[in-house]
């Protein structure tokens, strides 16, 4: 069993503070269209963002958190350890790859509770078939949390590990 699966899940308002939660018609897209979607962001799209949010944002993310370890990793096309692109209105429901349909986010737990809250809700739902779901909506660019929490106390430990054993 991993350490995720065993991790208590907190409420979604706990791991989103802030974060609005949207009711919306959620369609299913084709198959093909998003997979040509998903392509287009594999190879240019997510690097663009990243670039997008270094030059653009910079300041920003050091006010949010953000290392010097984890721009420099912007400033390499890459995204940080632990962290995500995730789209805000997915692709799957007609989202695109635009910069304002896109947060850098961390993987656990942010990343993981968005998903945790729509895929449930999406269970069986087929191309072309829709269904009211809630969904939450991140502002676009980078969100992380600071409320000190157990979750970013411990990233804050594994950082300060990393810049020790860089050192």
């Amino acid at each position: 069993m991993s350490d995720r699966s065993r991790q208590t899940r907190q409420p979604l308002s706990a791991v989103l503070p802030g974060v609005p939660v949207v009711e919306m018609i959620y369609q299913r897209r084709d198959k093909a269209e998003r997979a040509v979607l998903r392509e287009a962001f594999d190879m240019e799209g997510r690097q663009a963002f990243l670039a997008h949010l270094l030059k653009e944002k910079s300041e920003e993310l050091r006010a949010r958190g953000f290392t010097e370890r984890n721009l420099e990793s912007l400033r390499r096309g890459k995204v940080p350890h632990g962290y995500n692109v995730h789209h805000i209105k997915p692709l799957d429901d007609g989202g695109d790859n635009r910069f304002d349909n896109l947060v850098l986010l961390r993987a656990s737990p942010e990343h993981e509770a968005i998903h945790r809250h729509l895929d449930p809700q999406l269970k069986g739902l087929e191309h072309g078939q829709s269904r009211r779901v809630t969904l939450p909506r991140p502002e676009p660019g980078a969100y992380r949390r600071q409320d000190g929490d157990r979750s970013g106390q411990q990233n804050a430990m594994r950082m300060a590990r990393w810049a020790e054993r860089d050192r």
